[in-house]
């Protein structure tokens, strides 16, 4: 596993950005990951949730690992080098193995995430990064989510948005937990507390969210002033259009 000493210093993450789609937030947290791991020689990748493709580009060098309980969609991702097929909380690695942790939509769908965090860090080699991206607890899609049954959110996806294999094995929607511990500030103050800092943070929508309320026709000002509403009559409590969060934090 390479180190650089080039740039160990944690840079202060700037103002939390809102993306105006998926792919923008993804390109974003790309050029962090680049930055990073094209310093390093033959970097270790940590896929925590490595379902059935690698999430970012990565050096044609690093050694990828990926965990996750889906045998179905383990099996398809052609990326990983290494595939454990477990529990992420059954999962044991050394202290500072890995350069690159992601976990993308995990952490939403486990008992303890608090528990996972803690691993995350410890994992985490001087340097290195942690990727990850959930709901955002505080925005409707959230709300309705913890609201209803899993059962539900299988026949939404099947039938609303025309997922015809949504539920069956290698496909979500898997049960979700939605724990108080992946807010935004409970994330990343578990983590600062553990010796990494935030360097991107960012908001988006989500792509299914969209397809739904253009469906609807809930687009444009009618959208922008739907959002307004949300915000006014939940005393701020509740964002419409930012669903979700991504965060980067970096081992100091």
């Amino acid at each position: 596993m390479g180190r650089s000493t080039t740039g160990t210093t944690p840079a202060r993450p700037g103002p939390r950005r809102c993306f105006a789609t998926p792919a923008d937030a993804h390109r974003a947290v790309q050029q962090v990951v680049t930055d990073v791991l094209t310093a390093r020689r033959r970097p270790r990748v940590l896929e925590a949730g490595a379902g059935k493709r690698t999430r970012f580009d990565l050096p044609s060098d690093a050694y990828v690992v990926g965990v996750d309980t889906d045998e179905v969609a383990i099996v398809r991702n052609e990326r990983l080098d290494e595939r454990v097929l477990t529990d992420l909380a059954a999962y044991a690695a050394p202290a500072a193995s890995f350069d690159l942790i992601t976990c993308w939509y995990v952490l939403e769908h486990v008992d303890d995430p608090a528990l996972l965090v803690d691993r995350f860090a410890t994992w985490t080699a001087p340097g290195g990064l942690v990727v990850i991206a959930v709901p955002n607890l505080r925005s409707v899609k959230a709300l309705v989510t913890k609201a209803t049954p899993h059962a539900f959110h299988v026949w939404f996806r099947r039938y609303v948005l025309g997922y015809r294999q949504a539920g069956r094995p290698g496909h979500g929607p898997y049960p979700t937990t939605l724990r108080r511990a992946i807010a935004p500030a409970a994330l990343t103050g578990r983590f600062v507390a553990r010796g990494l800092l935030p360097v991107f943070e960012g908001h988006f929508e989500d792509a299914k969210q969209v397809a739904f309320r253009e469906r609807l026709r809930l687009t444009g000002d009618r959208w922008d002033a739907a959002d307004r509403w949300v915000t006014r009559a939940s005393l701020g409590r509740l964002d419409a259009a930012r669903s979700e969060y991504v965060v980067v934090l970096r081992r100091v």
